[in-house]
Order: C-alpha cells, then structure tokens, then sequence
C-alpha cells in the first residue's frame, strides 16, 4: 500500500465523514422536532430525551451509510478527476482499476462495521432507547422482559408481574401472577388469575386468587371473579413491543429464536426475514461504493463536477434502491418469496448493475 493509495483513502473519507455527519443531523434534527411536542406532554426532562436520540443515533447511521457511501464516491471521484488528478495517475501508469481500490477497502471496512453494529450494538442500543422512552418519558411499566409468551413487568409500589402469555391484539393477558412486596422485599401478597383484559380502558383481572402472608407466616385466601389492575400499560404497547422484537435482539439471539420457533412448529418468517434483511444491508455499502465509483469514472475527462449533481444521482439511486428492497420485504412478508431471497433481491440486483457500469469504464 503506497502513498497513492493511502491519499485516495484519506481523501475518500474525509467526504465521506462530511457526508454522513451532515445527513445523521439533519435526521436528528427532524426527528428530534417529530418527537418533541408527544415527549413534552409526558413532562419528560432534557436529559432523558437526548438519551434517548443518543442511543437511536447507530440505528440512523445504519440506515443512512449507504446513502452517504454513493453521495460520497460520486463527490470524490468527481473531485479528483476535475483536479485532473485522475489523469496525473494515469500518465504515471496508475490504471483505474488501481484507483478504485481504496474506494472498495473503506467500502470492505464500513461494512464489516455495519455488521457489528447491526449484530450486536443497534440491538442493545434500540433496547435502551425503547426503555427510556417508554419508563422515563411516557412513565409506564418497566419491561423487564418481554416475548409474546413470556412478560415480566415492575410495577410501582413494589411489584412485579409476570404473565404466561399476550394476546397478539395485546388486549388479552394469560395466566397472571402479581408479587405484591413490603419494603423489605419480602412477599406480602400473591396474585393469580386466569387472564385480565382491556375493557374501557382499564386492566381486569378474571377469576382471582388472593394470598396474603399474615406477619405470623400464616395465608388468608380470598378469591374474586374480577379484580381491577393498576396497569398503565395499553393493549398498543404491547402490540409494539411484540412488533420490535426482532429489532432488540442480537443476530445470535435472533438465530437461536428462530431455531426455538422451529422446533415448536411455528412461523417464522418475521423473525427469518429480519435476520436476512440485517446481513444484506450491511452490504449494501460495498455496491453503493462499485456503483457510484463507476459512475464517477465514466465522466472521466470532463472538468465540470457539480455538488448538486452528486447529490441529485445519489438520491435518485437511493431512492430506486428503497423501493425495490421495500418490493423485495413486502413479497417475503407475504409469502412469495422465501426470506433469504426476499431480503438480498434488491442487493443482487444492484450489483449486477454496478458490475456492468463498471465493466464498461476504460481501465
């Protein structure tokens, strides 16, 4: 690795950080106004609303890398070749195809580095941001942990609640258990029930059981057919907690659950889909980089390169290749299409396209 190449990568990703730092805020910025008015109705603080963007922050850079990758090739190669840098190398003996790969070594690193982000960082991160969102902003029930046939939630006043398993409306909730504690952390009463539901906004608990642990370790047991339940949660937050799941768990928890679905006969599309659309994205910065590289070196001899125009083909691309990707989910959700294919049709696609620009340069 020479000096040539070396300068090319330094020169490559300075425009590259420019890029992606100036689409991250602008996200944030919009984002950050979108939210603003629904946390100030909960009375949320400042410091756990800019926690909460914090932690959405590799999320956003997941999804816009690709995009800041294209715009940043067309830029670079766009600047070189109007400095007639491009033609220096060239007259030096430097081919194009030498030339292209520092572009293709940033495009090889930036993706491994989706691939962590997105096997283990985003999870933990968009499970951090879910929780202060839903605990310290809007002051609901703490998820302790949560799958559709397994909640535990820590309740004010000291208890905790576990429920066997949600309806998928999330209007239903079976076999309940509620841990009433004293301050010493010791039970003082036990709660069970063979389900509670969402009637007129309020949580009620059917068919009660009511243990309550007298001082001289005896038990008074009282059963109820109904029992109010002090629950803030909605039936729409736990249907997005149910929706989110795939988004909280890293790529092994997301494999091991799948092969758990497996074994218990069940569907798992969902889960397989979001698996596959994870590990194809992080790819999808290596042929941004082939596509925008060979685009930028098909105007090679030209000395107009403008910033506009960049950016007009880099959005232009982007937004073919979001909606052939949303054609490719939405068939895989479906059925059509199994979820491997589903989630890498729009991948393969182009790069197939960005193969045949760039064997179309004059290297």
């Amino acid at each position: 690795m020479g000096i040539l190449f070396w300068y090319i990568v330094r020169h490559y990703l300075g425009i590259l950080i420019l890029c992606l730092t100036g689409l991250v805020t602008i996200y944030l910025v919009i984002d950050f106004f979108e939210k603003l008015r629904r946390f100030l109705r909960h009375d949320a603080e400042l410091t756990s609303m800019l926690l909460y963007f914090m932690f959405k922050i590799p999320d956003m850079v997941f999804q816009l890398v690709p995009f800041a990758v294209l715009m940043a090739s067309l830029l670079a190669i766009g600047l070189l070749n109007k400095n007639r840098e491009i033609t220096a190398m060239r007259s030096c003996g430097v081919s194009l195809f030498h030339v292209t790969i520092p572009f293709l070594a940033v495009a090889g690193l930036v993706t491994a580095l989706l691939l962590g982000l997105t096997a283990v960082v985003i999870p933990l991160a968009n499970t951090k941001a879910e929780y202060i969102r839903t605990v310290e902003i809007q002051k609901k029930a703490q998820p302790l942990a949560f799958t559709s046939e397994n909640l535990w939630l820590s309740l004010q006043g000291n208890a905790l609640m576990h429920v066997q398993r949600v309806d998928p409306a999330g209007t239903h909730l079976y076999s309940v258990t509620l841990y009433r504690l004293k301050d010493q952390f010791t039970l003082d009463t036990l709660l069970t029930a063979d389900n509670a539901a969402f009637i007129s906004d309020q949580w009620t608990l059917r068919n009660v059981a009511q243990r309550k642990i007298k001082p001289n370790g005896s038990i008074e047991m009282v059963h109820r057919t109904s029992l109010p339940l002090e629950l803030s949660l909605t039936p729409d937050d736990l249907m997005t907690w149910n929706a989110l799941e795939p988004e909280h768990m890293t790529l092994n928890q997301l494999n091991a659950h799948i092969e758990h679905l497996r074994q218990e006969k069940t569907s798992v599309t969902r889960f397989l889909l979001d698996y596959w659309r994870r590990v194809a994205f992080a790819f999808v910065p290596l042929i941004m980089t082939i596509l925008g590289v060979s685009i930028g070196l098909l105007e090679i001899g030209t000395r107009t390169v403008s910033i506009g125009k960049g950016i007009g083909q880099a959005l232009g691309i982007s937004f073919l290749f979001w909606a052939t990707n949303s054609v490719g989910l939405t068939l895989g959700k479906s059925g059509a299409l199994p979820p491997s294919i589903a989630a890498w049709i729009a991948c393969t696609m182009f790069l197939i396209v960005s193969f045949n620009i760039f064997l179309k340069v004059r290297y």
